[in-house]
This record gives C-alpha cells, structure tokens and sequence, in this order.
C-alpha cells in the first residue's frame, strides 16, 4: 500500500506542473467567456444549419467550412465537427463555444509543457509554456470561435510530435491525420518532423517520417478529388502583388509579426492590413531580412549546442512560410496565424531560459536574477494586456471599432460597422458609417447596397436610386454579390431581374431559406409567362 501511495504521489506531482501551466491559460482567458459570436462566427455557427444536426455528417466532412456562403477551399471537417459538438451541447449560447476555445488552449499549454519537460527539463518548460499561454498576441485566436482552426492544429500537432519521439505509430498517425483536418498550414508538419528527427534524435528518416509524408501525399489527393484547390476567395483586405512584391512583403510581414510579439501593448489588430513594399531598403523589409539571418545565425550555432532552442526556432520558420505571402493570401497579415508558429518560439524562448540555469560564473546568479525577474514582470503585464485585449472580442461593434481603430483606412469595415447599426435599426448611426465609407472608396459594393437599402426603408426612394444603381451595374460572380443585385432591383421595381439574380443566388446556395422565399414570391407576383430565367 506504501508503494501505491508512494507512486500516487510521485505521479501527481509529475503532473502537477502541466496542470498548473493549463490552470493559467484558463484564467487568463476567464473574461472571453462572456464574449458573444463575432463577424464570421456568425454564417460559421449561427446561420450555419449543416452543424446544427448530424443528418449533415457527410456534408461536414466533405463540404467546405463555409457551407454556408461562397466556397472559401477550407476543408476543415474536425473544426467543422468541433463547432456540431458544441452545439449539441450548448445549443447558440456562445459561453459553451468560448468554453471549449479557452479549454483547447489549456490543453495545448499542457502539452507544450510537457514536450519542453521531456526536451530540457522543467524549468524551460514552465517558461515556454506561460510564454505561450499568456502572450497577448494569442488573444485573436482564443477569443473568437472562428479561429478554433488553429487551436485543433496545435493540439493535435503536439499530441503527433510527442508520439513521435516516443516512437508510437498508431497515435502519431492519427494525430496527424486530424493536425491536417484542422487546419491546411498543418500540411508543412512532415518538414518540422523531418528537422526535429535530424537535429534532435540525430536520426536517418525512419518508418515515422516516411509515413507522415505518406499521410500528406493521400490528404493532398483526397483534397483535390473532392474539388478543393488552394485558391482563395477574395475579400476585403485582399490584395493585388507581383511577385517581387510578394517577396518583399514576406520579410516587412516577419519584422511586423516580431515587433508585434516583442511589443506587449501593440494596438489589438483584429484585422490587419500592410502596405505592399516596392523597394529593399524599405525599413520594415531590411529589419525583416536582419531577423531571418539572425534566426538562421542562432539555429546553425545551436544545432550542436542545444539542439531545442534549434528545433524551436526552426518550427517558427516552417510554420512562418504558410503565412508569409510566398503564396498570395485574402489578407497580409494575422494575428491568429501565429498561433501555431509560437510554439516553436515559445520553445526556444523556454529553453533559453532553462539553460541559464546552467551557468557557472562569477556574475551568474545575479544575471539569473535579473532575467527571472525580467520575465515574471513581462508576464504580469501579458496577462493584464491579455485580459483588455479580450473585450475587444466581445461583441461585433466592439471588433470593428478596434479594427477601423488599427485601419482607419479601409473602407470595408466602416461598411460593416454600418452593417452593426443597421441591425439594431440605429440608422442614422449606420448611415454616417457608409457615408464614411463611400467618402473612402465610392465604389465600396456593400455601403453602396447598404446605404441604398437603407434610404429605401426610410421613404427616401430618389436618393435610395442612386446607390442602388451603382450596384445593378455590378456583373455579380458570388453569392454575396448576386443577392444584393437582385434585391436592388427588387427595390427599384424591376420584379423579373431581381428574380433572375435570385435564381442564380439559389444556384450557388441551393439550401437558403430567404432566397428561396424570395424566388417564390416574386414567382407567384409575375404574370403568367414572365417568370421566366432569362439573362435581362
């Protein structure tokens, strides 16, 4: 019996310090729960019928994440599944969905523990998994449900790698398997197994690395084969580059992510948009090529010295290309896109710390000192600016006031904070926000339908007519596109176009209701013959 206790308590001790480390993340991200749905959240969860029952299981694994809308080439049936659990839990109560974010965090700063304790020891391990937990650049990503993505990812990727170097195959194959359901930037993993098995196992590729690639190679068929490419939809903050701009932006993009990390009250970018740089002495491009060297600097001298500060910083780099604009993104930059390549940093962070612990010289335990304490006061100051940036997720209106506050620039958020008012039928509010956003850009589409729609309700149908034929001369391609023309020809009486643009709205989104309510309408209000699908 002394032996089982003993035991007991040697186990629970092993394990205290994860769950210590996971009790943190929990804590700090206590206030989220009281956030509501924000933006996407909205056609993700709210609208989304396909999660709302399991009759749809197949959709959920084979459609794209935004069933709902216009096809956006994510395939993504875990995060997908996730969102149906939460669901059949919580119903539409979105304390239940911020619950099971702020959880996979915990889990994923356990783990990440976890992994540093079994690389170099505990010490780096506390360290880099409160680095992890607490950094105010990880608040997008916890605070907002449609960014669960990346949360699964690293969770699953975790649970692979440690699989991985205790040499288990079934769990690291299935591990992986759903690290690349989550999320597509998990398709680099078999890159970051194939250095860790090199730098840190000093290892040939064995059976593990081969079937990771393996793994990839049947995800990538199975990919394409139910239609998905890796092109993607334009939005609002997408941009056009040449590929010298491109190139230029990877690093301006690297030196803003590492400002943005180093500094703990960089303003909150729930969105964040970068100008394209056109020249190498740009200062944000040189800082950025000073960065990448200086990394590679530290990982070649590593690489014999302490092979995890390597192995931690090289991961950055790995999942820093799926980011970096090598490949034109619908956005330059994000913040919940770090979330994965913070874990490599955060562990070399850790273990840079850890190492110090190993110092023998006149001096060191003064510099330890100063070092220790250095980073219990970043962290203090991390949790407070952690617990700020999360209301900015609160709600809607508070999200884009942050956002037009981080771009005043974009017109496209004006229309969408608009877009806030006009629901809570504050439309003079609503109607100084598109006007803002039409003094910005006046061929902004959804001010212009917006603001149209808008003077229509209120009995202003001349002023109505003027934004409402700016948009009937648009040649729509989405759905998002099609619906605002049929309506606006809906509103400016022209009964048989509005249906034709509504028909081919219901093509691209077969299961909506409105639009389906729509077309019956309109049908049944048309003469005999008129209702007929003819290009006007």
């Amino acid at each position: 019996m002394g032996t089982y206790k003993t035991e007991a308590l040697q186990r629970f001790q092993r394990h205290l310090p994860a769950v210590l480390v996971g009790i943190a993340a929990i804590l700090a991200y206590l206030p989220a729960l009281q956030n509501g749905f924000v933006l996407d959240d909205s056609p993700l969860v709210v609208e989304n019928p396909y999660i709302k029952s399991w009759k749809y299981l197949p959709e959920m694994l084979s459609r794209d994440t935004w069933n709902i809308s216009e096809p956006a080439n994510y395939w993504r049936p875990v995060f997908s599944l996730s969102l149906a659990l939460d669901y059949s839990l919580w119903g539409l109560n979105p304390l239940g969905f911020h619950l099971t974010n702020i959880l996979l965090h915990a889990i994923s700063t356990a783990l990440l523990f976890s992994l540093g304790r079994k690389l170099h020891g505990t010490t780096s391990a506390v360290c880099a998994a409160l680095l992890f937990a607490l950094h105010p650049i990880q608040a997008h990503a916890v605070s907002v449900i449609s960014t669960r993505a990346d949360l699964l990812a690293v969770v699953f990727t975790l649970i692979s790698l440690q699989a991985f170097f205790s040499r288990r195959t079934v769990p690291f194959t299935i591990m992986l398997m759903l690290a690349l359901l989550s999320k597509e930037t998990s398709m680099v993993l078999p890159i970051a197994l194939l250095f860790a098995g090199l730098v840190i196992k000093r290892e040939k590729p064995d059976l593990r690395l081969i079937l990771a690639f393996a793994i990839l190679g049947i995800y990538l068929l199975i990919r394409l084969s139910l239609g998905f490419s890796f092109s993607l939809i334009p939005l609002i903050f997408s941009y056009n580059a040449s590929t010298t701009g491109r190139l230029l932006l990877v690093f301006k993009v690297l030196a803003l992510y590492f400002l943005a990390i180093f500094d703990l009250f960089e303003m909150p970018h729930p969105f964040w948009t970068v100008e394209i740089p056109n020249s190498l002495v740009d200062p944000y491009v040189i800082t950025g090529i000073l960065i990448l060297l200086s990394l590679l600097v530290v990982i070649w001298g590593s690489v014999k010295r302490n092979t995890v500060i390597a192995f931690g910083l090289m991961w950055f780099i790995i999942y820093f290309l799926p980011i970096s604009n090598l490949k034109q993104l619908n956005q330059p930059m994000a913040e919940h896109w770090l979330y994965m390549p913070m874990v490599g940093l955060s562990l070399a962070f850790g273990t840079a710390i850890g190492a110090l612990s190993l110092f023998r010289f006149s001096g060191a335990r003064i510099l330890r000192l100063g070092i220790t304490t250095t980073v219990i006061v970043f962290l203090f100051f991390a949790v407070l600016v952690v617990t700020e940036k999360t209301k900015v997720y609160r709600n809607d209106e508070s999200f884009l006031t942050a956002a037009i506050r981080a771009n005043p620039h974009i017109a496209g958020l004006y229309s969408l904070l608009g877009n806030v008012y006009f629901v809570k039928e504050n439309f003079p509010r609503a109607e100084g926000l598109y006007v803002q956003s039409l003094t910005l850009d006046p061929g902004d589409f959804v001010a212009n339908y917006m603001l149209g729609q808008l003077l229509y309700l209120e009995g202003r149908p001349e002023e109505a007519k003027i934004y409402l034929e700016r948009i009937i001369r648009v040649k729509p391609a989405l759905k998002l596109e099609f619906y605002p023309v049929a309506h606006a020809w809906e509103m400016l009486g022209d009964r048989q176009r509005a249906l034709f643009y509504y028909r081919k709205a219901l093509d691209i989104s077969p299961d909506a209701v409105e639009i389906k309510e729509k077309v019956a309408a309109l049908q049944k209000s048309l003469p005999s013959g008129a209702a007929v699908s003819v290009a006007p």
